[in-house]
């Protein structure tokens, strides 16, 4: 398909937010794999449970639109995981796997909300403003998640300083 106009940018970018969010929210499990007896373990299963929905909501915006999703790989999530998964591979202490998870879904918040400001801004350009709603719902719990877990890093800092 020929990127001609701000229309098709827009499908092209919400194409690639469909799969950023199907791959994280696949991330999110395999760290669960790696965290299932930690502290993080609750807070994780939730992200992945608003996963479905932020997956579910940009569907809702496909199928309001008529349209159906481009294959647009998301190139910053395969990085992430991966960098993931080499980390996960040294065999880390419990401790050091905790704070790199944080620290990873801190990163993956971010890109979301990056990700969502542009598209909302798009879809209300276009005259879309029930998928910008939509699209703000998931970037509001993009920002929750980021400060829940900034905060987190902060606490996981904080104890291991003490320890030291």
């Amino acid at each position: 398909m020929a990127l001609d106009n701000p229309a098709d940018l827009f499908l092209y970018e919400l194409s690639g937010m469909y799969d950023a969010e199907r791959k994280s929210n696949q991330m999110v499990g395999e760290i669960l794999g790696h965290a299932e007896h930690s502290p993080l373990a609750q807070i994780l299963r939730a992200q992945q449970q608003q996963g479905q929905q932020k997956i579910q909501n940009i569907e809702t915006c496909f199928a309001m639109l008529e349209m159906e999703p481009m294959d647009v790989p998301c190139a910053a999530i395969d990085g992430m995981r991966a960098e993931f998964q080499a980390f996960s591979n040294q065999h880390p202490s419990t401790e050091a796997l905790e704070i790199f998870t944080v620290d990873a879904e801190t990163k993956l918040a971010h890109f979301g909300m990056a990700g969502y400001r542009g598209l909302i801004d798009k879809a209300l350009l276009m005259g879309e403003t029930q998928c910008a709603q939509i699209l703000q719902t998931n970037m509001v719990q993009k920002q929750e998640n980021a400060g829940t877990f900034e905060r987190i890093s902060h606490e996981l800092g904080q104890r291991v300083a003490m320890s030291v």
